[in-house]
């Protein structure tokens, strides 16, 4: 009798150990996943049973000019006065304001120390990156640890 038992838990064993081999095979072939093999819309992945393999990457919404262009603020800087000058404005070029330019919201208008106005934001005087050649990169980013994209 006990060897009856023991051969019903190893055939059990063996069955739940074949099944769960056959069901990661099939995850990992993507099937009920909403990876490539599987649905590809919005609308198709409302039917999908298992849980995401990966989360989408939350947007953050960040300070552009006109064109599209990220700008940046310095750690280095005091609100309301820049402190980047001759090198470091050659490679972090500031967001120039006209002279008569309405400050507006949280921007404003201040005047460095070489005669220019430049905007702010928050207080903080805001800046291009050379590095960045196309509306929406943020490559300056991190530099230094002391340059960041202006987040709203």
């Amino acid at each position: 009798m006990t060897k009856g038992i023991l051969h019903m838990k190893s055939v059990s064993l063996i069955a739940a150990a074949i099944f769960a081999a056959s069901s990661v095979s099939a995850m990992a072939a993507g099937y009920g996943s909403s990876n490539s093999y599987g649905a590809t819309n919005k609308a198709a992945s409302n039917y999908n049973y298992t849980a995401p393999q990966q989360h989408a990457k939350t947007a953050v919404a960040y300070v552009t000019d006109a064109e599209g262009m990220s700008l940046y603020y310095f750690d280095n800087d005091n609100r309301g006065v820049s402190n980047c000058y001759d090198r470091c404005a050659t490679d972090w070029p500031p967001f120039y304001a006209a002279p008569d330019a309405t400050p507006y919201g949280y921007f404003s208008v201040i005047l460095r120390q070489d005669g220019a106005y430049q905007w702010a934001y928050k207080g903080q005087p805001l800046y291009y990156w050379s590095g960045d050649q196309a509306p929406g990169d943020r490559n300056g980013d991190g530099i230094g640890g002391i340059w960041h994209i202006v987040v709203k």
